[in-house]
């Protein structure tokens, strides 16, 4: 299984070029997130903020610690993050200055390996570029909802990836 893991880890080793790699994030890597986000978020042009700056701040920084969060990098700086818990993908984000370079390829990978299995996703519907990327990589629209079950109560689609889809 080490052995397994360790091969995985240098097969997604992205473009030595570019130097750019992922891991699992440290506790130390929570102000990176935060920031990522909150510019991610902003470059969308209609994510809503329900949450204050001291929360969102303490929910992101605190992230690692509390939950299975990888992180994608370039010359040791954070370029993006995805959060796991078994079965979905809570979060994916890559900061707006390195969209469209692999990072997100790289960590949907880590994710699809690390599943065991079908994996699922919430985006938005208005987030076109998402919804495209994700079925560029195997996920399939499931389910549409008005969005009154999410905090922001903006309509959302459930994707899912099913490892034999690929």
């Amino acid at each position: 299984m080490v052995a397994k893991y360790l091969g995985f880890m240098r097969s997604v080793r992205m473009n030595e070029r570019r130097n750019q790699e992922v891991r699992r994030a440290r506790c130390n890597d929570g102000a990176a997130l935060a920031s990522i986000y909150l510019r991610s978020t902003a470059k969308l042009g209609f994510l809503r903020r329900v949450h204050g700056p001291r929360s969102m701040w303490h929910h992101f920084t605190t992230m690692p610690s509390r939950n299975e969060v990888w992180v994608t990098l370039e010359n040791q700086h954070i370029t993006g993050f995805m959060t796991l818990r078994p079965g979905w993908i809570d979060h994916l984000y890559i900061h707006p200055r390195h969209q469209n370079m692999g990072a997100g390829h790289t960590l949907l990978s880590v994710a699809k390996e690390r599943s065991g299995g079908d994996l699922r996703l919430w985006t938005f519907q208005q987030n076109k570029p998402a919804l495209a990327f994700y079925s560029a990589h195997g996920f399939t629209l499931a389910r549409r909802t008005d969005g009154r079950a999410n905090e922001e109560h903006m309509p959302d689609c459930l994707m899912i990836w099913e490892p034999d889809g690929t």
